[in-house]
């Protein structure tokens, strides 16, 4: 049997968050749980002092290049639906990102404390929260949103002169939670080798390499299971599908 999802929780909503309509949610459903999946792949979530007052912010960051639609067509609609707000987004020219970032101490409460998501320096800390386990469809949204910003579809030659071999394929600074994930995955039908590791050069880091893991789909019928489980709401990952399946599909007899 399922447990309720209903949440029983006392964060109190500032006189602020009431005059920008803020709301938070009394129940787990599909919108928060692809929302904080979002968080888990391309946010973060800080709490910084200042001038002996705290503040709270979440910070998502994609792609100005082709996340743009993404964000206003997928993100901005469920955070109006969850959260009752609409954060200001900017397009930062110096690394061609768009940013938005909600300034809310009950939102990053719920998040973090009711929710379990980490805030500071994600990565030792990320996991599916546990309250999205009570229920598959909970956390197939979570993934759904963690893949969209995170993950990424290709389609390689292989053995052809044309691309048609899907790979589906997520990577992360936590080895952790991607073995969560392939676990997951797993245990709905789909085939991949193992969690893999590998080493990415990187000026930033004091070593000059970050240490990466990663997991693979691939397959056309990874591909199918996917588009019938799990999907992507991202319009640059749909499209890529579109174009190059059609492609494959005309050269392919055993695709029809």
């Amino acid at each position: 049997m399922l447990m309720s999802k209903k949440l029983i929780y006392d964060i109190p909503l500032t006189k602020i968050a009431i005059r920008k309509g803020i709301k938070l949610p009394v129940e787990l459903n599909n919108d928060l749980a692809y929302l904080c999946g979002v968080f888990a792949g391309d946010g973060s979530i800080s709490i910084e002092k200042r001038n002996n007052q705290y503040k709270y912010y979440l910070t998502y960051t994609g792609n100005a290049l082709d996340e743009k639609e993404f964000y206003h067509e997928i993100i901005a609609p469920r955070l109006r639906n969850v959260f009752g707000i609409e954060p200001k987004v900017k397009h930062n020219k110096r690394d061609n990102t768009y940013v938005s970032r909600i300034n809310s101490k009950p939102i990053i409460l719920f998040l973090t404390e009711i929710i379990g998501l980490p805030k500071g320096k994600k990565y030792d800390f990320l996991k599916i929260p546990e309250l999205f386990l009570r229920e598959e469809s909970l956390v197939i949204n979570f993934i759904r949103g963690l893949f969209d910003t995170d993950g990424c579809i290709s389609f390689k030659k292989r053995d052809k002169p044309f691309p048609y071999y899907p790979v589906i394929c997520l990577s992360s600074k936590s080895r952790k939670f991607l073995l969560q994930i392939a676990i997951f995955l797993k245990e709905m039908g789909f085939k991949f080798s193992k969690v893999y590791t590998y080493r990415v050069n990187d000026v930033r880091f004091k070593l000059g390499y970050n240490i990466i893991s990663r997991i693979e789909l691939s397959g056309h019928n990874n591909l199918k299971l996917w588009r019938d489980k799990v999907d992507f709401f991202s319009p640059k990952h749909l499209l890529k599908i579109k174009k190059y399946w059609k492609i494959a599909e005309g050269r392919l007899p055993y695709l029809c």
